[in-house]
C-alpha cells in the first residue's frame, strides 16, 4: 500500500491541463524507490485529467515481476488492485495526503525460496543477527553475550511446513551447533498464523516440549494481522501456500482515511 500511496500522491501533484500519461508517470514513480525490477506494469483505469482533478481513480492495476525492492531481496511477482479511489485535494493542496473514503486493495505476492536464502545469507540480514542478544537455558547475565546466529536457511516442505536452520555460536569456546525448527504454518480466520506442531532439534538432541512450550506460550496472540486494526486498517489473508520452491500469498488491505499510516510520519 505505500507504493499505492506514493504513486496516487505524485499523480495528483504532477498532473496537469496539458496532460501527462498517468501509466507511464506512475511507473517512473515506482522505479525510482526502487533497486530495479524485469517488469513493472502500471495500468490507471478512466483516469482522465478531468477525473484526476477532481481527485478520483476508479483503479489502479499494478504487475510487477522480478522486482528488487533493496538489492537484497527480490519479489518474484506482485499485482495489486484497487478499488475506486477518493483523494482529499483540499488536504495534497496543503502537502498532506489524505482520502476521503477508505481505499481497498488486493494482492498477490510469490516469493521464491532461493531468493529468501540469498536475502538470509546476505550481510543485512547477518548485521541485524548480531544485534541479537539472548542466553541459553541456565546461562547467567555474564554469558549474555557469548552466543551468536549465523548462516540461516529456509526451506518449504510439503503440508504447509517450513523448515529453518542456524547456527548457534559460542563465542567463548569458538564452537558452533546447528538447530533446525520445524512447524506448520496455518492462517485462521483470515488473521492469525498458527504454528502448527512445531519442533527445535539442537545438535541433533530433540527440545524438551515442555521448554519449547513455555518459549511458545502467547507467541500465537502476537502473530495476527487484527494488530493493524490499532491504526484503522484491515488486513486479511485469502489464500496461503507453501510450495517446495515458493510461497505464495493472497490477502486484502483497507486502510481508513483516518489512518496514521496515511501521514507518512
Amino acid at each position: 500500500m505505500e507504493w499505492i500511496t506514493i504513486i496516487l500522491s505524485s499523480l495528483f501533484t504532477l498532473i496537469s491541463p496539458v496532460g501527462l500519461v498517468a501509466d507511464q508517470v506512475a511507473e517512473g514513480l515506482i522505479r525510482d524507490r526502487i533497486d530495479k525490477a524485469d517488469l513493472i506494469d502500471v495500468r490507471i483505469d478512466n483516469a482522465s485529467n478531468f477525473q484526476l482533478g477532481g481527485g478520483r481513480i476508479d483503479r489502479v492495476r499494478f504487475a510487477g515481476r522480478g522486482i528488487y525492492p533493496i538489492p537484497e531481496l527480490r519479489i518474484d511477482t506482485l499485482d495489486v488492485e484497487t478499488d475506486p479511489i477518493d483523494v482529499d485535494l483540499r488536504a495534497l493542496q496543503s502537502g498532506k495526503f489524505a482520502l476521503d473514503e477508505p481505499v481497498q486493495a488486493a494482492s498477490h505476492i510469490i516469493l521464491d525460496t532461493a531468493d529468501l536464502n540469498l536475502l538470509l545469507q546476505s550481510p543485512r540480514v547477518q548485521d541485524l543477527l548480531d544485534t541479537l542478544r539472548f542466553n541459553l537455558p541456565g546461562a547467567s547475565d555474564r554469558e549474555k553475550n557469548r552466543y551468536g546466529l549465523g548462516n540461516p536457511r529456509i526451506q518449504f516442505l510439503t503440508g504447509n511446513r517450513v523448515q529453518v536452520t542456524i547456527d548457534l555460536e559460542d563465542r567463548v569456546l569458538e564452537e558452533q551447533v546447528e538447530a533446525l525448527v520445524e512447524t506448520g504454518l496455518e492462517i485462521v480466520d483470515g488473521h492469525q498464523l498458527v504454528l502448527v506442531e512445531p519442533t527445535v532439534v539442537i545438535d541433533d538432541q530433540p527440545v524438551p516440549n515442555q521448554l519449547l512450550d513455555a518459549f511458545l506460550t502467547g507467541i500465537d496472540s502476537e502473530l495476527t494481522l487484527k494488530q493493524f486494526e490499532e491504526v484503522n486498517v484491515v488486513a486479511r489473508v485469502l489464500n496461503f501456500e507453501l510450495q517446495p520452491q515458493a510461497l505464495d500469498l493472497v490477502f486484502f488491505v483497507r486502510i481508513d482515511p483516518d489512518s496514521p499510516l496515511l501521514d507518512g510520519d
